[in-house]
């Protein structure tokens, strides 16, 4: 079987190629010569170079991506050499299903079908791990008519289908369609790492639905109480084949067999629901006096009210969500997504804290004097890459040493810069909203503490049995 990928590279051509064309991982032994020492009869030191260039030559392959660019720019009158300069795919082989040569061989040909007729193509099979792969750097604009290289998923689509072709004929495995109702990796790694994920926060929800309810419909308007929108029938009435629901504040829906388990697809839910002998609170009170508790226990001590405030009492309030999801009944999709991303606050809190940023006024300062440095970064970095070609032209090697260190030192600075810069950019997006958020969860903590207090003091009303004075005549 072959798993394939394709994505796009807007610079560093030269790094992608050189990367594809590495000696180290291209060049293997013949395969009648690995079982073999070099002390063995036959010895032959030489290695097969996995590496094919189709409209192009391997020696000057990033000069001519860049000079087809820059000639269509000419002829067109369009610029076609910024954004993305090539795309970067690879088509990946099982452990021990193929050789290098084979692989090569399939690679080649799937390049020749795709991509072969109207652009420069670099084929490059690495044979340095357990399973062969090929990579394709493909030039961004077409040899042929100067047009742009369509990444779409159509394109993707066609790679796919047109590699698995080549396995079948190959005799190799395929992998089949796979299922709507498996996770994908990305959040079965998370939730093996105990991360809360989108999906994992809407099955609690959906658990805490089934264990509310007697029957479908009960369910259908706890999840509608909640904020949830169910899509479970067409407009004639008849029950969908994959109905879905929509978290509150979310753009899309999600379907019930995506959820990531058989229990949760609709009719386990059904089976689910009919198997509650007794009405079960889906919060019962020995939860409520949990929370009450960590609340307690863990509540950080918070002065001021600056911006490291207020995250601060955020952060707080997302960690009583993660532990206990069922201490308010509407969870905003502005906190699930916080709740997946919970690394993210917790850097932002970190740069508010390290630099002292109390307001929104210190925030914008900050930002501004950030984005002079790397501006002034940028520039001197421009007057470097200057002086490296004057090193170059002069054939000094130390030279060029020094200024290459200095340039990797300014790039490792800009780098700090703009990940503070996006942190910044993060805060100034969603500080008023979680303002109205933390409002919300505050004002549905004292709701709720004010109908327990109201419930007790109706139990203790009528603890005497009838509520009366005791009469002892009565007895």
């Amino acid at each position: 079987m072959a798993l394939t990928g394709l994505r796009p590279a807007r610079r560093y051509t030269t790094k992608v190629i050189d990367y594809v064309m590495n000696p180290e991982k291209t060049e293997v032994l013949p395969e009648d010569l690995k079982g073999f020492h070099e002390s063995d009869a036959g010895w032959n030191r030489e290695k097969r170079k996995y590496v094919t260039c189709l409209n192009c030559s391997a020696e000057n392959a990033p000069r001519q991506f860049t000079e087809t660019r820059r000639l269509w720019s000419r002829i067109s009158g369009k610029d076609k050499t910024a954004g993305r300069t090539c795309y970067h795919g690879y088509q990946s082989f099982a452990v021990g299903e193929v050789s290098e040569e084979t692989a090569h061989e399939i690679g080649v040909k799937l390049a020749k079908k795709l991509w072969g007729d109207r652009f420069e193509v670099i084929v490059a099979t690495h044979g340095n791990t357990a399973h062969p792969h090929n990579h394709f750097v493909i030039n961004a604009v077409s040899f042929a008519d100067g047009r742009k290289f369509k990444g779409t998923i159509d394109c993707y689509t066609e790679m796919r289908r047109e590699s698995d072709r080549l396995c079948r004929e190959y005799g190799l495995s395929v992998i089949e369609e796979p299922s709507a109702s498996k996770a994908k990796y990305g959040e079965y790694s998370a939730e093996a790492g105990g991360r809360t994920t989108y999906r994992s926060m809407i099955r609690d929800d959906v658990d805490r639905a089934i264990r509310a309810s007697l029957t479908e419909r009960e369910f259908c308007r706890y999840m509608e109480r909640t904020g949830y929108e169910l899509k479970l029938r067409d407009r004639r009435g008849r029950r969908l084949s994959s109905p879905s629901l929509r978290p509150p504040g979310a753009q899309f829906f999600y379907s019930f067999q995506g959820l990531g388990a058989e229990r949760y697809r609709m009719e386990k839910i059904r089976e689910r629901i009919a198997e509650n002998i007794s009405h079960r609170p889906p919060f019962p009170e020995e939860e409520r006096k949990a929370v009450r508790e960590y609340r307690e226990k863990n509540r950080p001590q918070i002065r001021g009210a600056g911006l490291e405030a207020l995250y601060a009492r955020y952060r707080f309030e997302l960690r009583v969500l993660e532990k206990y999801p069922a201490s308010v009944r509407q969870v905003s999709f502005f906190i699930r997504e916080d709740l997946v991303r919970m690394d993210r606050l917790e850097k932002q809190t970190q740069l508010l804290s390290a630099n002292g940023i109390e307001t929104p006024e210190d925030l914008v300062c900050f930002r501004d004097e950030k984005r002079e440095q790397l501006s002034g970064l940028e520039e001197t970095r421009h007057l470097l890459r200057n002086e490296k070609e004057r090193a170059k032209t002069a054939g000094d090697g130390a030279w060029i040493g020094r200024v290459n260190g200095r340039i990797s030192e300014i790039n490792g600075e800009m780098k700090k810069i703009r990940k503070e810069l996006a942190l910044c950019e993060g805060i100034e997006e969603r500080w008023k909203t979680m303002e109205l958020e933390l409002k919300r969860l505050e004002e549905e903590q004292r709701d709720n503490t004010g109908k327990e207090e109201k419930r007790d003091e109706h139990v203790l009303e009528r603890g005497g049995g009838a509520g009366r004075p005791h009469d002892p005549g009565r007895e």
